[in-house]
């Protein structure tokens, strides 16, 4: 078993620094949920489609209105991101959270910036509210 899983480590690891990265969902934080690291690699990927679909009960009548939230996205980066970081996380307790993650291409001058707003409800993380811009101050006048 140690074997299995130091052999997918060492893949992984000469894959590059963009593919390890992408494996570990942006620069996973310590004490990470789950779901928006799973919503942060979707988002990395260019599968739009399936972060607003995995955002959970909250979100869950936005997938109708689709085209308005990743239509722009879907256009300018079909193929996703080459990097991404989560810069900042703000945890507060007893089940509050939010993170910041910039995503770049080798082929962009500066970067797509993402919050993602998380709650506990019932001992299950859910997000509840998130946004990007290509203006990371847009993004930051929004923390809360």
């Amino acid at each position: 078993m140690k074997k299995t899983v130091l052999a997918v480590f060492l893949v992984i690891a000469s894959m590059g620094p963009s593919a390890a990265q992408g494996a570990l969902s942006c620069g996973a934080a310590a004490n990470n949920w789950p779901l928006l690291e799973q919503l942060k690699a979707h988002f990395l990927n260019a599968e739009y489609r399936a972060f607003l679909e995995g955002s959970g009960p909250m979100l869950s009548h936005e997938v109708e209105n689709y085209d308005a939230y990743f239509g722009v996205m879907d256009d300018l980066f079909p193929e996703g991101f080459h990097h991404c970081q989560t810069v900042l996380v703000r945890a507060e307790d007893p089940g509050f959270r939010q993170e910041i993650v910039m995503y770049t291409r080798d082929d962009m001058r500066g970067p797509i910036t993402l919050l993602l707003v998380g709650v506990m409800m019932r001992g299950v993380p859910q997000l509840v509210y998130f946004n990007y811009n290509s203006n990371s101050a847009a993004v930051l006048d929004e923390l809360k």
